[in-house]
Parts: structure tokens; C-alpha cells; sequence
């Protein structure tokens, strides 16, 4: 009896070894590798700081730093050819044209 139930066993062993395995995990390609994208946005705020002043017999010469282009001042746009330090003179400045400094 025991000789049987072995013998039929062995078949059924056999057959499980050499059928696919259903609940194998997959380690395809690509499995070892992440792919991610990340946003990044930094607003500057518009900068313009009044260094230093100096009186000429024409009106006055500010070194100012900035990082915008140009500026408008009483309704006259002044363009940089840089960011950061840059002179700036007023001749005869406008009326209604304020520049504060010194703050």
C-alpha cells in the first residue's frame, strides 16, 4: 500500500517541479531603476538699493545695485548693461521723480 501512495506521489512531485511556477516574483529589466521629476520654482522680488549719492553740478550720481534690467523713474525708463553695481545719473530729475535712500 505505502509502495503505491509513493510511487504516485513521485509522479505528482515531478509534474509540480516541471510546471511554471505561478507566484514567482518577475526581476525584468528596469526593476533596479527609479525615475522621478522634481519642480523647482524660486521667485526673486524686483531689487534696487541706493549705495551711495553724490552731487554733481548737473543734478545727482547714484551707484545703485539691481538685478533688473531697467527701472522707471518718473515715467523715464534707465537700462542697465549689467546686473548688481551700476552708476546712475539724474540729470535735472523730474519733478515728481523721488528716489529715497538711506534706509
Amino acid at each position: 500500500m505505502t509502495g503505491s501512495w509513493l510511487h504516485s506521489g513521485r509522479g505528482a512531485l515531478a509534474a509540480l517541479l516541471l510546471a511554471p511556477m505561478l507566484c514567482v516574483a518577475d526581476n525584468g529589466s528596469g526593476s533596479n531603476a527609479a525615475t522621478a521629476r522634481l519642480r523647482i520654482t524660486v521667485t526673486v522680488p524686483p531689487v534696487f538699493r541706493v549705495l551711495q549719492v553724490t552731487p554733481t553740478a548737473e543734478g545727482y550720481q547714484y551707484r545703485v545695485w539691481t538685478n533688473m534690467k531697467s527701472i522707471m523713474l518718473g515715467g523715464r525708463e534707465y537700462r542697465f548693461s549689467n546686473l548688481g553695481e551700476n552708476t546712475l545719473s539724474l540729470h535735472n530729475p523730474a519733478a515728481g521723480a523721488w528716489i529715497v535712500h538711506g534706509l
